[in-house]
């Protein structure tokens, strides 16, 4: 008799998180791990309907206890086997280093959810794999800070730049017992999150406008396009890939500064010359 597939996604109640519990729901069992339990059952129905039902499980509590990994992973044994693990929990914050003691709160959390969150998920998932000589596949969600650098945001680009190198480490020693892992390093993505820096930003479309102009893609991903990769990385489609971190970014990191449009070709798309962006917006 087969098992039940299951996967774990951690910050599951919002964001890219949800995104990413939403499509995989469609597919298999899900563990939604987020610290807001409130949202979690705002977020989701018990059972998510797609030509078949698949249940979503919650768990409550903060990815910076290792409890909270563990008792996913029971949960998981409970219901079928355990195939993927997606840490999507994390943070971000200033935290510029000249003033480092005056921001130490938030740079302590930063670390605490976004480094040891993803170690101990990461752990917790391979022990599970090991256990039970499942193959299974860690998907890690990373960022471009992880290898681009921006004012104030040291500690979160320390961060994902850790995240990067633990999916490398996972991949290398792991990879001989059929474990992969894979990062997925997004962009600018159009969460409730993104929406409120808009919102609280001094000139909300100067903000926008910098994000969208600054991305050779002209626009702001949204999440489930982030999931739509997520989602691919942890099936038998990706089977061979391993160890890499994947940017997500509509091209931004790969631009050597911004612009440079073809006059003609911006007049032929109704583009601003300038900026890249649509006329018609």
């Amino acid at each position: 008799m087969n098992k039940e597939s299951v996967i774990v996604v951690t910050g599951a109640a919002s964001g890219i998180g949800r995104a990413i519990t939403e499509l995989l729901a469609q597919k298999c069992h899900i563990i939604a791990v987020d610290i807001n339990g409130q949202l979690l059952q705002k977020s989701f129905p018990k059972q998510l309907n797609s030509g078949q039902e698949k249940t979503i499980n919650f768990v409550i509590g903060s990815v910076s206890e290792i409890e909270t990994h563990t008792r996913s992973a029971e949960l998981a044994r409970e219901i079928g086997e355990l195939v993927g693990w997606v840490n999507c929990a994390g943070i971000g914050g200033a935290t510029p280093l000249h003033e480092i003691v005056e921001v130490l709160p938030i740079s302590n959390k930063i670390l605490e959810i976004n480094q040891l969150g993803t170690l101990y998920g990461s752990s917790v998932a391979i022990q599970e794999f090991l256990n039970f000589g499942t193959a299974g596949s860690i998907v890690n969600i990373s960022s471009v800070h992880g290898r681009r650098a921006y004012k104030d945001h040291a500690v979160y680009e320390m961060t994902k730049a850790a995240i990067d190198a633990l999916t490398r480490n996972i991949a290398v020693v792991y990879g001989p017992y059929n474990i992969r892992a894979n990062a997925v390093a997004p962009g600018a993505v159009m969460t409730e999150a993104m929406k409120k820096s808009f919102i609280d930003a001094p000139d909300p479309s100067a903000r926008r406008n910098f994000l969208e102009t600054h991305t050779p893609l002209k626009r702001i991903a949204e999440p489930v396009e982030i999931a739509e990769v997520v989602s691919f990385l942890l099936f038998a489609k990706s089977s061979y890939i391993s160890g890499q971190s994947i940017a997500v970014d509509g091209g931004w990191t790969s631009v050597l500064g911004f612009g440079d449009l073809h006059e003609n070709l911006a007049t032929k798309y109704k583009l601003n010359v300038e900026s890249g962006l649509s006329l018609d917006e």
